[in-house]
């Protein structure tokens, strides 16, 4: 498993609903501790703090309040900019036909702009897939950021460890 891959399969688990089981086994700080890159390490290591730190109710309040209830912080990534315009609905087809051409097609009942999905798919591509999915999103994962950023939500933590990452991967392959 790459690097890469590593951190965004844990940013999809951690981009879920919360479990009771990342903080009571010692599975989230093993994986954290296989992760080279120190920021995004760091940053990994802050969330585990926050989850240690907080209780299971707490948790999923704050996870509804931040991602369920608000328009600017959902984690389906076309929404924010389409809305429930028509035109969404060509966007989440476009998407779903990526995941198909990967030969990862969707077979849970998420829409296919659901970022731990998305963040799934590229924890189990080859480097050129994850890249080009993670380019059609970029604009929206970086606009989710900062929103993130403005509420001082911990999940922030999570985003930008993505985003270290997505730029890791970009300045690896202009290097190559």
């Amino acid at each position: 498993m790459d690097e890469y891959q590593r951190i965004f399969g844990l940013a999809s688990i951690l981009l879920q609903h919360p479990e009771k089981d990342w903080v009571e086994t010692n599975e989230l700080k093993d994986e954290i501790a296989l992760i080279e890159n120190q920021l995004v390490k760091i940053l990994f290591k802050q969330f585990q703090s926050y989850l240690e730190s907080t209780t299971y109710l707490e948790l999923c309040t704050e996870y509804a309040k931040t991602f369920d209830f608000s328009d600017k912080t959902t984690l389906y990534l076309t929404y924010p900019l389409f809305g429930e315009n028509p035109d969404r609905g060509k966007a989440l087809l476009k998407l779903k036909s990526e995941f198909y051409e990967a030969g990862l097609p969707i077979k849970s009942e998420e829409l296919p702009d659901y970022l731990p999905l998305i963040l799934e798919f590229c924890s189990l591509v080859p480097t050129i897939p994850a890249q080009k999915m993670l380019l059609i999103h970029r604009r929206s994962i970086d606009n989710l950021l900062k929103e993130l950023s403005l509420i001082e939500s911990p999940y922030q933590m999570i985003l930008q460890a993505c985003v270290e990452t997505i730029e890791d991967m970009q300045r690896k392959q202009k290097a190559s």
